[in-house]
């Protein structure tokens, strides 16, 4: 399926296996250039190597506040543009509703909704 996608550039957090990854690799077969975001450098290093379509590697932590702003300025600097913004970073500690502590919770909150609006706030003026 051609999706007009050729040429354009993608960041992707949560790259490194799952969702992310499967995205990731959709992307790159409709010729995106990609920035793929992950805790795990490893992880993320493998996939770009198998991956049609040149990528930037960024193993960092989007529960910290500067992190997405580091990574769109990596993006543009690398690509030129921006032109699509994948949210799917969500690893987080599971267990009992009942058992997780609020710094289980906090911690969640860090990376799943601070991580995604911080990013989506960064990409906006860069979006086409």
């Amino acid at each position: 399926m051609d999706l007009e996608l050729s040429g354009k550039v993608a960041i992707v957090t949560g790259a490194s296996r799952g969702i992310g990854r499967a995205i990731a690799e959709t992307l790159s077969g409709e010729g995106m250039h990609l920035a793929l975001v992950a805790r795990s450098g490893d992880q993320l290093e493998a996939l770009a190597s198998s991956l049609q379509t040149p990528a930037l590697v960024l193993a960092v932590d989007l529960r910290e506040p500067g992190v997405p702003a580091q990574i769109v300025a990596a993006t543009v600097a690398r690509f030129g543009r921006l032109d699509l913004l994948v949210n799917n970073a969500g690893a987080t500690k599971r267990g009992d509703f009942l058992e997780l502590s609020d710094d289980d919770w906090s911690d969640g909150y860090a990376l799943k909704f601070y991580g995604a609006m911080r990013c989506s706030r960064a990409a906006w003026p860069h979006l086409h």
